[in-house]
């Protein structure tokens, strides 16, 4: 039998012409409601066909692509359960619910068919919507706090806050990261500014955390308001700078400088591309998920930041090493 290994395995071809399979099970078996139908029991096909109203048939498809995935299993009387990933982040009233992460990317399908639109026009082939209501709103603002709690952990035990006493996070979602710095920081306080949408789940997050004497919100838009307030002593500016264009990032920039005291620190945190731009391959995408969705959204390198820092006022610009694997780079500056 012939052998393949590296790039010259014609099988990887198939794997990535064929990617959105893998993610069109779980955008059905969610939509159906297939995870949390089974964590009441095991079920079969059968059961499930009759809970969901979908032909068995076409279900027992679905059923056996989502244990290929290791999302469910199937014991040998061919009843399905959910497996440890499912469990967690699958079923519905789980504390680490990621169901409207999976509604978001199911939404997102359609968009992606223009990828090829959006390329030859250089600009985006959907309204970008910001409210989807409440209840997805909120499913998606828990989606992004639970996976950005073992970020915002890591990220409070590397960067040192020891006698700074205000934070502010700019677009800052459920303050998953201010709420850790300050945790670990007893003399810190924190304020976040977003959307007011968003910020009436960041409420509800701040007081499951028992902190809001100490975790503020601010409703507020990063591209039209003005200001951003002062006194502050840090800012954070998280997973929101592929949204905007050079130019916008710049002005977002100098609103939060204009926000710090004098020696204020400036943190940049971001799913970045390496500087020779090769990838790695989630903020290569994300920059493609941008030109679909927004007028300026793209991806950037580190150095492409840092200059933008620099640019307007920021010194002692530099990478923050994390001391251990993770996705976000984190770049410092101070005022």
């Amino acid at each position: 039998m012939a052998t393949y290994s590296g790039e010259a395995n014609p099988m990887r071809v198939m794997e990535l012409a064929s990617a959105y399979w893998d993610s069109r099970v779980i955008h059905a078996a969610h939509n159906l409601n297939v995870f949390t139908l089974v964590d009441q029991r095991p079920m079969n096909a059968e059961e499930l066909s009759a809970k969901t109203g979908a032909d068995a048939r076409g279900l027992e498809l679905l059923l056996i692509g989502c244990c290929s995935l290791g999302l469910l299993h199937r014991d040998a009387a061919g009843r399905y359960s959910n497996t440890p990933l499912s469990d967690t982040h699958l079923v519905q009233g789980r504390d680490k619910y990621q169901g409207g992460i999976v509604k978001m990317f199911d939404e997102w399908y359609g968009p992606w068919s223009g990828l090829l639109e959006a390329v030859r026009k250089g600009g985006p082939v959907v309204e970008k919507q910001h409210d989807h209501g409440e209840e997805a709103t909120k499913a998606y603002i828990y989606g992004m706090h639970w996976r950005g709690v073992a970020q915002a952990k890591l990220l409070s035990r590397v960067v040192k806050a020891k006698g700074r006493k205000r934070m502010l996070d700019v677009a800052g979602g459920p303050g998953t990261f201010t709420l850790h710095m300050c945790l670990e920081n007893p003399e810190l306080t924190g304020t976040v500014l977003d959307l007011p949408q968003t910020l009436a789940v960041t409420k509800e997050i701040i007081g499951h955390y028992q902190m809001a004497n100490r975790v503020e919100t601010q409703v507020g838009n990063y591209i039209d308001d003005a200001s951003f307030g002062t006194n502050y002593d840090i800012a954070l500016m998280s997973s929101m700078l592929n949204q905007e264009s050079p130019e916008t990032l710049k002005s977002i920039m100098t609103k939060a400088k204009n926000a710090l005291n004098p020696g204020g620190l400036m943190i940049v945190q971001e799913q970045l591309l390496d500087d020779d731009k090769n990838g790695p391959r989630l903020p290569a995408v994300i920059g493609l998920n941008q030109l679909i969705h927004t007028p300026g959204g793209q991806n950037y390198c580190g150095e492409e930041i840092k200059a933008f820092m620099r640019e307007v006022g920021f010194k002692d610009v530099h990478y923050q090493d994390l001391g251990e694997e993770s996705p976000f780079v984190v770049i410092l500056g101070t005022k």
